[in-house]
């Protein structure tokens, strides 16, 4: 795919913000560094994330895109304040989309399901201790039709069967989109360096496991991107298609993360993207955010979290743009 394709373009039209926002999680799993979930970190005041939330929505507002909120941690659903936060985003016309281990009881998923535009759930093999409440939650999910429902079975190669055989439960009981997710060394901590060990049985497998569709009417995918090749020809395909092909070196090519996208870490640092190859551009804390309205030029070999690959990029060797300006605007 790198040597042909010129432009992997994402046409969701939000302006994404992908939000670590807290490190504190029921689970510890052993592929997640303590950074992802010794609650080491205190979470933000309810009042500085709604402050960074409207700057958010007014600047989307001027670019003509739709806010989009992508929340992670640790488990944001243990967060006091996550319900309030989460409705107080959907009142204000925003997409809010989590990724969650489902623990949380069935009474606050029939609660809050109404305001969740998207939500991911992983399945962690070691710590998850009651599957028929996964299941439930999961068809909570499945029977809201503005929720865009997945799951991730983290794919731990010393537990490989089980997974494989809950994935197979799961799909026979539920309809939504399923992925085996491969696990990456180094992941919530220092970068990621590569990936596990796996036999060629069982990547074959990952690549060619799915769910069964959802019955849903809903909008184009933030995960979904459109390849163009040099001959002019197309695909869509989504991220993890991309992940689990390993057409994921993106080194010299345009990125557009920062000015389609950012993320926020656990302590409130603004970057352009997870791999944090260029320096922040603020924090949730600031008054006012600088933000780029030009790419920068990708120099990270493993493009691995979903969050930096749904952003827009370009094979430098076709397009040109003149890096030595940095141009930006303040929200």
């Amino acid at each position: 795919m790198m040597k042909e394709s010129i432009k992997v373009r994402n046409n969701s039209k939000v302006f994404s913000i992908n939000w670590a926002l807290m490190n504190n999680c029921n689970y510890k799993c052993s592929y997640c560094h303590s950074d992802l979930n010794s609650g080491s970190i205190k979470a933000p005041p309810y009042e500085v994330v709604i402050n960074f939330v409207n700057k958010i929505i007014n600047h989307a507002k001027k670019t003509g895109l739709r806010p989009f909120f992508e929340f992670g941690g640790g488990e944001v659903t243990l967060l006091r304040y996550f319900g309030d936060l989460i409705k107080y985003i959907n009142h204000n016309n925003g997409q809010v989309c989590i990724v969650s281990n489902g623990s949380k009881s069935l009474k606050w998923w029939n609660e809050n399901v109404q305001y969740l535009d998207g939500v991911s759930l992983s399945f962690h093999v070691n710590d998850i201790k009651d599957k028929e409440h996964f299941v439930n939650v999961a068809k909570i999910l499945e029977g809201s039709k503005k929720t865009r429902f997945h799951v991730n079975i983290m794919m731990d190669p010393k537990k490989f069967d089980e997974c494989i055989s809950f994935a197979e439960e799961l799909k026979s009981k539920v309809k939504c989109s399923i992925a085996l997710q491969p696990l990456f060394e180094g992941f919530g901590h220092g970068g990621i360096t590569k990936k596990y060990t796996y036999t060629e049985k069982q990547d074959l497998l990952m690549k060619t496991f799915r769910g069964r569709p959802e019955e849903k009417e809903l909008p184009i995918p933030n995960s979904s991107v459109e390849i163009e090749y040099f001959d002019g020809s197309k695909n869509t395909v989504s991220t993890f298609d991309l992940l689990v092909n390993d057409q994921i070196n993106f080194i010299g090519w345009d990125c557009y993360a920062g000015v389609e996208s950012m993320i926020v870490t656990f302590s409130g640092d603004v970057h352009r993207a997870w791999c944090m190859q260029d320096p922040a551009i603020g924090s949730i804390y600031d008054k006012s955010i600088q933000i780029p309205i030009l790419p920068t030029r990708c120099k990270t070999k493993i493009c691995q979290c979903g969050a930096d690959l749904s952003s827009t990029k370009i094979n430098r060797n076709v397009h040109k743009f003149d890096d030595s300006i940095i141009i930006t605007q303040s929200i």
